[in-house]
């Protein structure tokens, strides 16, 4: 069941997030133990990626100081490659309409060599690898970072399996992301990448709660509505950094199959209603409430969590208080 938030804490972080955009560090693209400054740097890249191609290139190289800056652009799928004399750095973008996104998900899955995955999420990214191999071969040996929002962040976890064994994927680092694999991909992950992968959550948001039978990993940081860090799953560096991490590790909770049909159906029957209309919080509460109603639905209303929270302006601000600004 959802609490009420103080809203006017999120709506003054959304405001004041353009001023976090020259925070960018790129010594901190090195850090050998995760730091909130290299955390902050990489959701600065998984919001720039949001922007058109001129405007990334041009912030990456002009404002950020990095030495190139490729904008990468394929179907549906985009990102960016952008290189520091040191490091490597691959920001993968999120879907821009998550009322579609979300209505269109599904669960079809299929096998790769370190797991069960996402069959959408791998075929998005796919689509880009081979630009993104020929731009990375300049960089051989450099160390790699991989970051993205919402589908950006699935499409990031995608790459790490993917190069587990061509490039050297330094960090992994998420915002909002949707649950990627199954049991065996989350071995996968833990085996390989350990402390180098972080999932971002903030508060309740509703993507990293679909889709229902895939699993998370990672070493999660939840932020609550006020931007404190609620949660986090196993990490002396964290610790070290004054970050209680309770007795008992909360993890994100997942739609069930019931939970997450009924979402799609109602989002779908909205867009039917109204075509590009936008996803709300409004409709996906109503959708709660109408599932609710529905015989065998008990217990949904009020279940539903925040659209408002996936903002990926919040994920930044919240990061900017944890790294001091």
């Amino acid at each position: 069941m959802r609490q009420e938030r103080p809203k006017g804490v999120e709506i003054r972080a959304i405001e004041s997030v353009d001023s976090h955009i020259d925070k960018f560090s790129i010594a901190s693209l090195t850090a050998i133990s995760f730091d909130w400054k290299t955390a902050l740097s990489l959701a600065l890249a998984s919001r720039l990626a949001y922007g058109a191609a001129t405007d990334v290139e041009n912030t990456a190289k002009q404002r950020w100081g990095l030495m190139t800056c490729k904008f990468v652009e394929a179907d549906d799928t985009q990102c960016f490659v952008a290189s520091s004399p040191d490091a490597v750095l691959v920001s993968f973008r999120g879907t821009e309409n998550l009322g579609d996104w979300l209505a269109n998900l599904n669960v079809l899955g299929t096998t790769r060599s370190y797991g069960r995955v996402h069959r959408g999420f791998l075929g998005a990214f796919q689509v880009v690898e081979q630009q993104l191999i020929s731009l990375l071969a300049g960089f051989p040996g450099r160390p790699m970072l991989l970051t993205g929002h919402s589908l950006g962040g699935a499409l990031a976890l995608i790459a790490a399996a993917e190069w587990r064994d061509k490039f050297n994927v330094s960090w992994v680092h998420t915002h909002g992301q949707p649950a990627v694999g199954k049991k065996s991909f989350q071995g996968f992950l833990e085996s390989n990448y350990g402390d180098n992968y972080y999932r971002l959550v903030n508060d309740d948001d509703i993507v990293p709660m679909v889709p229902p039978l895939y699993r998370h990993a990672g070493r999660l940081i939840h932020f609550s509505a006020d931007g404190g860090v609620e949660s986090a799953l196993g990490s002396e560096e964290l610790e070290a950094l004054g970050i209680d991490l309770g007795a008992i590790p909360v993890e994100t909770p997942m739609l069930t199959e019931e939970q997450f049909d009924l979402m799609r159906a109602q989002l779908l029957q909205d867009r039917a209603a109204k075509v590009g209309a936008p996803l709300t919080e409004a409709n996906v509460e109503r959708a709660a409430a109408d599932a609710a109603a529905q015989e065998g639905a008990e217990g949904l209303e009020g279940f539903f969590p925040s659209v408002a929270d996936h903002s990926m302006d919040l994920y930044v601000a919240k990061i900017a208080r944890q790294a001091g600004f």
